[in-house]
């Protein structure tokens, strides 16, 4: 279910340090509540799932979003909001994506990821978690275990379990001071082999960006007709084993003194297509700061560059986001 077309880079400046060796024992616990979670796992059941939800844009905005399953590469998944749709469909190696702006709103993609767990990966091309420590502690009266994971490239994340069910309830982000996210998992249900929670969550910075009901888990019937691509939709080759595009020529944006003087900070995020030979286009800003600041990510992403995702030896076009944090040093 997960879209690989869509990855996120957040360019900051900071120190990493060296990875820890793996835990067993906490490595296998969180192999297996991902498995748990993973409706795609081991499933051999077509089934449908229709979430009601509510994102924040200009103002909270409610919307729905369908998704039919068959296997992991035959699926169909709607998204529909004030304003915006969007139809995804995948059918073997090809993605397809029809929607009526030129790009998908960061919040229905943060939406994807909390329903897909996305946030358990931590990025990266092998998405490769590494267990370090585990401790516990007590939110709401409610006692958890938490692992303190990392992957190569050392993004650290804390991912808290209930201490009675093993269900995963938080996920808190560790890369980043200045981007703090936290995600969050409630009220889970049985479905087949698998647990799934009704009640999902997206925070930024202690505000809810997203907040999502599952309203309906069922066993249904697949539509073979689904997989017809819809007219005029974006294709991407997605295959097996595909390494994901990265930055090998980056340009940090020169901070605009209008608004270093006044003492402004924000962050800018940019969608954007890599195409094979590594260049960059479809550019929009999906995130926005100031206007000086938004100006300046722009110019600095014009002389990116970055090795293309491949499917072996072939380079493929690929989508992705990168935000620019605008922060003042005191």
């Amino acid at each position: 279910m997960k879209n690989a077309a869509i990855a996120a880079i957040v360019l900051f400046c900071s120190l990493k340090p060296a990875l820890a060796s793996v835990d067993p024992a906490l490595q296998q616990l969180l192999i297996s509540a991902k498995q748990k979670v993973d409706l795609s796992y081991n499933q051999t059941t077509p089934f449908q799932m229709d979430v009601d939800f509510v994102i924040q844009l200009a103002v909270p905005t409610r919307g729905h979003l369908t998704l039919k399953w068959e296997a992991k590469d035959r699926w169909w998944r709607g998204v529909v909001i004030e304003g915006f749709q969007q139809i995804e469909v995948k059918n073997g190696e090809w993605h397809y994506t029809s929607r009526n702006l030129d790009y998908t709103p960061m919040q229905v993609v943060n939406l994807i990821g909390l329903l897909d767990f996305d946030y358990l990966n931590l990025g990266g091309d092998s998405g490769e978690m590494i267990a370090k420590k585990g401790k516990q502690r007590t939110e709401a009266g409610v006692e958890m275990n938490c692992i303190q994971v990392e992957r190569k490239g050392n993004a650290s994340r804390n991912v808290c379990f209930d201490a009675a069910s093993n269900d995963i309830l938080v996920v808190e982000s560790k890369e980043h001071a200045d981007w703090p996210f936290r995600v969050q998992y409630s009220d889970y249900f049985d479905f087949g082999i698998h647990r799934y929670p009704h009640k999902l969550e997206w925070l930024e910075g202690g505000s809810k960006v997203v907040s999502a009901k599952v309203v309906s888990l069922i066993s249904a019937p697949f539509d073979e007709s689904l997989l017809t691509p819809p007219q005029g939709a974006i294709a991407r080759r997605e295959c097996e084993g595909m390494t994901g595009a990265f930055p090998i020529k980056t340009v940090g944006p020169s901070y605009p003194k209008s608004a270093s003087s006044s003492g402004l900070m924000g962050d800018t995020t940019v969608a954007m297509t890599i195409l094979t030979d590594g260049t960059v286009t479809n550019i929009h800003i999906v995130g926005r700061a100031t206007r000086s600041m938004d100006d300046a990510a722009l110019k600095a992403l014009k002389e990116w560059r970055f090795k293309p995702a491949m499917c072996g030896t072939e380079p493929v076009v690929t989508d992705t986001t990168v935000m620019f944090g605008f922060r003042m040093s005191y």
